[in-house]
Parts: C-alpha cells; sequence; structure tokens
C-alpha cells in the first residue's frame, strides 16, 4: 500500500511507512522507520542524529489521523489544531521502528481529541493528546 495514496502530505514531509490498524472515530495504529539517510540527519546534531521531536509529534499526528478516515477512497480529512499533555519521554535515532498508536478520546462540533503513544521495542517513546480540525462535523459525537 502507497502511503501517499492515503495521505494529503507527501515525501519528504510523509512519516508513516505502514498502518498496521485503523477503525474508524476508534483506534489507529502505524509504523515509521527512522532511517539515517533521511533529510534532518546531517543537521540535527551530525555525531549524535537524534529524530527531532516535532517531527516524533507530526508522525504522532499523522498516524492519529488515520482514525478520522472513514472509507479506502478518502484521505484522513483533518488538520492539527492544539497539543496538549505532550511528553518526549526517550530518544529516537536512525535505526529505531517507532509505533503509534491513536485512541479516540471525544469530539465537539468540527474538532476531534486523539490520544497518541509512540513506542520504540515496547517502550512508550513519547506521547500527546492531538485535537484536529475537520472539514466536516463528525455526526453529533
Amino acid at each position: 500500500m502507497n502511503m501517499e495514496d492515503i495521505f494529503p502530505c507527501k515525501k519528504p514531509f510523509l512519516f508513516v511507512d505502514e498502518i498496521i490498524e485503523m477503525k474508524y472515530l476508534e483506534y489507529s495504529k502505524g509504523k515509521k522507520t527512522v532511517k539515517g539517510d533521511e533529510f534532518w540527519v546531517e543537521a540535527q546534531l551530525p555525531n549524535d542524529p537524534i529524530f527531532p521531536g516535532v517531527l516524533l509529534l507530526e508522525t504522532m499526528a499523522q498516524i492519529g489521523s488515520l482514525i478520522l478516515k472513514g472509507s479506502d477512497q478518502e484521505k484522513p480529512n483533518a488538520y492539527l489544531s492544539e497539543v496538549e499533555k505532550l511528553k518526549l519521554i526517550k530518544k529516537v535515532i536512525p535505526g529505531n521502528e517507532v509505533i503509534v498508536e491513536g485512541t479516540f478520546i471525544d469530539s465537539t462540533g468540527y474538532f476531534v481529541k486523539i490520544r497518541t503513544k509512540a513506542f520504540v521495542q515496547g517502550i512508550k517513546v513519547a506521547e500527546a493528546e492531538i485535537t484536529y480540525l475537520t472539514r466536516d462535523k463528525l455526526g453529533g459525537r
């Protein structure tokens, strides 16, 4: 499955390699393998590259947005609106496989809140509550 067919953003700003699981307005799970040849590596602490926290957050937001993907034909229909309770717990480095899980929390009008957690080898490396602004209301949820 080509991720560029699923997400509205394109490389090099697409940070999802694989969708593991997703259920509309309930749950999402995806994977990103951090590679040593990505655009940020040479500039982000060149002798000790660490996947930038803002890019880890973007990875979490992209995988979390899959909760809003209602059919195979549509792309996630939302924009990042707010980030709360962000914790970057452990560093992520090239060679790490990051698994992100998203869980639906709540929606009000055009806003949807999703809890995201990122793991490397089963150890939590980051978490955040992400609010998305959707183009459409979510039918009374």
